[in-house]
């Protein structure tokens, strides 16, 4: 399964409406996004096959029809990230919007975790050898990771040994460390 345009335009309308759902206080403003979602949707539906994305979401790392709630231009819950390799390190720059929000103006905790373990997996699998899947992943919550804020998340591998890839990697808001994630990422034995 790949990313059609239709799937991609109208992943990012659902996106949209999550948004308008969690920011909007006044239910006529409210209704009035929705409308406007809800009749660009419409349109989509009744043609999908003339429908295009003219920045189409860049699938990256080894996750082949990525449906992922981390990096998945199909899944509307997902931010998408596009993860870059720089140097020996997998990185993603993102801004996460008010739908990722725990306490008042933050990152969900949860979020903050799930952003380090895909990048720290990116790292781990580069390359054409075997898949390697997380085993553990510890997170150490630094300081507030802020909504909307400008973020970096950076992964890399430490230390290897045999099926075994040792990570560690961080998420950076404004020069500063927010969140530090270090794991275990294995190779399935080769049967």
């Amino acid at each position: 399964m790949t990313t059609s345009p239709f799937a991609e335009h109208t992943s990012r309308l659902t996106r949209e409406l999550i948004h308008s759902l969690v920011s909007e206080t006044d239910d006529g403003q409210l209704a009035g996004r929705v409308g406007v979602i809800a009749a660009k949707l419409e349109d989509a539906a009744r043609r999908p096959q003339e429908v295009t994305v003219t920045d189409p979401h860049v699938t990256s790392g080894r996750i082949r029809d990525d449906v992922t709630p981390a990096s998945s231009a199909r899944n509307p819950i997902a931010p998408p990230m596009l993860i870059e390799r720089d140097g020996g390190e997998s990185r993603c720059e993102l801004s996460l919007p008010l739908q990722y929000q725990g306490p008042p103006g933050r990152v969900h905790g949860g979020i903050v975790a799930l952003l380090l373990d895909h990048v720290l997996g990116n790292a781990a699998n580069v390359g054409d050898g075997p898949r390697y899947f997380t085993r553990y992943l510890n997170v150490s919550y630094e300081a507030p990771t802020p909504i909307a804020g400008a973020l970096a998340v950076v992964g890399r591998v430490v230390r290897e040994d045999g099926r075994k890839r040792f990570l560690e990697g961080e998420v950076v808001c404004d020069g500063q460390v927010r969140a530090r994630g270090e794991g275990l990422w294995v190779a399935p034995r080769s049967t």
